[in-house]
């Protein structure tokens, strides 16, 4: 076979071969698009598809392949060259030698320049992709409070903070892994088929001549093993999904120990909590062992293909090599395309257990696209109508399972009018004020009127951002002088926390219950909502202390209609009306 016809057909054989590749790829979309992991996919990557930059994806896509491609042939002209390098050590002759030689030399600093360039496009498309993906799942996870919604659904999508971090970044290195790993064993098949075949010549096994034996025996060696590991390693697919279902729940469990670490440590509660993270250890060490009794079977079958398949090609080739009929150089060169074309037939029996991660990762990632679509087309009915007073009229509110909590309630505040609520625990207080602040995830009943801006829902634990502390008090988009913040401050009893406003630390954790709460009236403050409704937001004050807040709060904003929650019978002290449910 002549090395230099191929080294002159490279530049033609890359265009040819880019332009069947990228009509496969096209063909091939096609059929996918129909079938069950071609609509998962597409429901994941349609969004991250723009038409702006359409021209830009493709030129990308293109880049990518000529790479993949310009990989395949120099493995194949470094097949040629090999050959070349061994026939003159067989022959001796010490010119030719180093003339391959030093072609293999060019060779190999031409392969260093693609391998750079390679993972530079590679990274840069996945980190693209990343961008486009993270920002969709994000922003439709923030959107219409469906992280707020996603609460209250039965089938709630487990560690949905994994499959936004992980999942999507494992999932577009894994799509790109599998195309190039295809295009490459595919490509490779075909030119590796062609060496091989000019190659080989009569076999005779078990006294039976085969033309072109080498070829076909390869075929029939990596087709059997390819399907006995497919059967072999098949129910890795559910273990491996449980295996990050197990590993996210745990991750949760061990959160939820550091984030309620006070509570605990009152309760003494550490026992119960070190046999709850055992038993969800346990299910993860359950699962892994039953993923390693699938991966000893899976390995070593994989181990013992790979080692038989180092000495089987000079196996098969060594009658005719004593036989005089191939030189070193082809006996070299066949061990070189045998191997690339069992790397390339192998491509699905040796990719088998991180294709079962993939499909476990698409199906996570297509279980919280579809919740969402779920949530974006399903109509909550809150009849509301924009006001500068509060009114319900024959209002009514159910829970998830269509239980009625409250109905026929009738309400009117104007400005100035406070509500006191009260009554038993579990009765619907803060669905009542969740109603009326349209964040109610389930239908209600009559109508509300309210002002449908300028409002302000104040729960008995505000939520303090990670951030420094004057970020953590004026979230979510506060601005107030610096001046204005250490007064409301020091009228809230804060002030002792003015030195640390630009400290940045887990004010959320730092913050006793109580400071947490008086950091609820500074937003009041700094705020000036027409609005508030506050739901046993004064319940871990003392009672100087609530006295004082409701004070300013009703002598600084004499006109705001104010909401409250609470148990306490002086809060109806601060209250001109009483709702008892």
């Amino acid at each position: 076979m002549d090395w230099q016809k191929e080294l002159n057909s490279s530049f033609s054989w890359l265009l040819t071969a880019l332009f069947y590749v990228s009509l496969a790829l096209v063909v091939l979309a096609l059929v996918l698009h129909s079938t069950s992991f071609g609509k998962k996919f597409w429901l994941i990557t349609k969004p991250c598809v723009e038409k702006s930059q359409a021209y830009k994806i493709i030129g990308l896509v293109l880049l990518l392949l000529t790479l993949i491609l310009l990989e395949v042939r120099i493995s194949v002209l470094n097949s040629f060259f090999y050959n070349g390098l061994y026939s003159s050590l067989q022959k001796q002759q010490a010119e030719a030698f180093w003339f391959f030689a030093g072609l293999n030399a060019l060779l190999v600093m031409f392969k260093i320049i693609h391998s750079i360039i390679n993972y530079f496009v590679r990274q840069l498309f996945e980190i693209r992709w990343l961008e486009k993906l993270n920002d969709d799942m994000v922003t439709r996870w923030l959107c219409h409070k469906n992280y707020y919604r996603l609460k209250y659904e039965k089938d709630l999508p487990d560690n949905i903070d994994q499959r936004i971090e992980q999942d999507a970044r494992d999932f577009i290195s894994g799509t790109v892994s599998m195309l190039q790993g295809l295009i490459n064993s595919v490509v490779s098949t075909i030119e590796f088929t062609i060496i091989l075949w000019g190659l080989s010549g009569l076999l005779v096994l078990l006294g039976v001549p085969i033309p072109k034996g080498v070829v076909f025996f390869i075929y029939i060696f990596i087709i059997v093993a390819t399907a006995l590991s497919v059967w072999i390693g098949h129910p890795l697919i559910k273990l491996n999904f449980e295996k990050e279902r197990l590993n996210g729940d745990y991750r949760y469990s061990l959160i939820r120990v550091r984030e309620n670490a006070e509570s605990i440590a009152f309760y003494s509660g550490e026992e119960k909590e070190r046999w709850n993270l055992q038993a969800k250890f346990n299910s993860i060490i359950h699962n892994r062992w039953a993923i390693v009794r699938r991966m000893l079977g899976l390995d070593g079958f994989n181990t013992g293909i790979t080692q038989t398949a180092m000495i089987l090609p000079l196996m098969l080739q060594a009658p005719r090599f004593f036989a005089g009929q191939v030189s070193l150089g082809d006996m070299h060169q066949t061990v070189q395309a045998f191997n690339r074309l069992m790397r390339a037939l192998s491509f699905f029996r040796l990719f088998y257990e991180e294709f079962t991660l993939y499909q476990a990762r698409l199906n996570r990632l297509y279980g919280f696209f579809t919740k969402l679509d779920e949530l974006d087309n399903l109509e909550i009915h809150q009849p509301t109508e924009c006001s500068n007073r509060v009114s319900l009229h024959n209002f009514g509110i159910k829970d998830g399972n269509d239980r009625v909590l409250l109905k026929n309630l009738n309400v009117d505040l104007q400005n100035g009018d406070a509500l006191l609520i009260q009554g038993p625990s579990g009765v619907g207080k803060t669905s009542l004020l969740k109603a009326i602040a349209g964040i109610y995830p389930f239908d209600t009943e009559g109508v509300v009127e309210r002002p449908c801006s300028n409002s302000l829902f104040l729960p008995q634990r505000p939520y303090m951002p990670q951030g420094t502390l004057h970020e953590a008090i004026c979230y979510p988009n506060i601005t107030p002088q610096r001046g204005e913040l250490e007064l409301a401050m020091e009228q809230c009893r804060l002030s002792k926390y003015i030195p640390s406003l630009n400290e940045s630390n887990d004010w959320q954790a730092i913050l006793s219950p109580g400071e947490l709460q008086r950091v609820a009236f500074i937003r009041i403050i700094l705020m000036q909502p027409d609005v508030i409704l506050l739901d046993e937001t004064t319940s871990a004050l003392d009672e100087p202390t609530e006295e004082l807040l409701y004070k300013i709060i009703r002598s600084r904003f004499p006109n705001m209609i104010i909401l409250s929650v609470g148990h306490r019978c002086t809060l109806q002290q601060f209250h001109n009306k009483r709702l008892v449910l």
